[in-house]
């Protein structure tokens, strides 16, 4: 009777402690998803950032001369100056895109759409840009790995090809490389001396 008495406190404490070590798997796994959930659904960083003051410095690859991209505030809301072609650009984001106004049309155009997929293709007219009035832009890659004049290794590159669909004689932007936090990286024109590539230098963000 002792020895029953016995196997069955035994077996009511086995089955507790069953019980317990599920609720830990539980626990843990429940607490694994919910870490997984955070970091799937956290932001990236944005391609380009846009706020008052950001600046980024391109040294040419073959000389001491430098160009300067900045973002500075107008009445009528952000401007992007400097970037090849384009003169002051009114800018917004549009999620992980950046749209430029185009006054010709009276309303937002798409600009840099960094957020889609490779292979994506889609057309710029912006009527008061020069370089831009006819485009075809082509999202090349999403993975490009691009070293810059600092020596620093910037990866997952979104590398944006340009070709103009109505060619202005010895002017054309060619490509643009953004990283992700950082912004302009790499920028490839054509010009009357030649292809210029200018890849950054300095970089101020706020």
């Amino acid at each position: 009777m002792a020895r029953s008495r016995l196997t069955s406190r035994m077996r009511r404490g086995s089955g507790a402690r069953s019980r317990y070590v599920v609720l830990a798997l539980i626990v843990v796994v429940g607490s694994g998803a919910a870490a997984g959930d955070e970091i799937a659904s956290a932001t990236p960083p944005p391609l380009l950032p846009l706020a008052e003051g950001n600046r980024w410095v391109l040294r040419d690859t073959r000389g001491p001369s430098t160009a300067t991209i900045a973002v500075v505030r107008r009445a009528s809301g952000l401007v992007l100056r400097g970037l090849p072609g384009a003169g002051d650009l009114r800018v917004r984001a549009r999620g992980r895109a950046v749209e430029a106004w185009d006054s010709g049309s009276g309303r937002w155009e798409p600009f840099l759409r960094l957020g889609a997929p490779a292979g994506t293709r889609y057309a710029v007219a912006l009527s008061d840009a020069p370089l831009w009035r006819s485009l075809t832009v082509t999202v090349a890659s999403r993975t490009a790995v691009v070293r810059d004049g600092r020596g620093r290794t910037l990866r997952n590159c979104v590398r944006l090809k340009l070709v103009a669909r109505k060619p202005v004689a010895d002017a054309a932007v060619e490509e643009l490389v953004l990283a992700p936090g950082v912004g302009f990286v790499r920028i490839v024109e054509q010009t009357i001396a030649g292809t210029r590539v200018r890849v950054l230098s300095g970089l101020r963000l706020r």
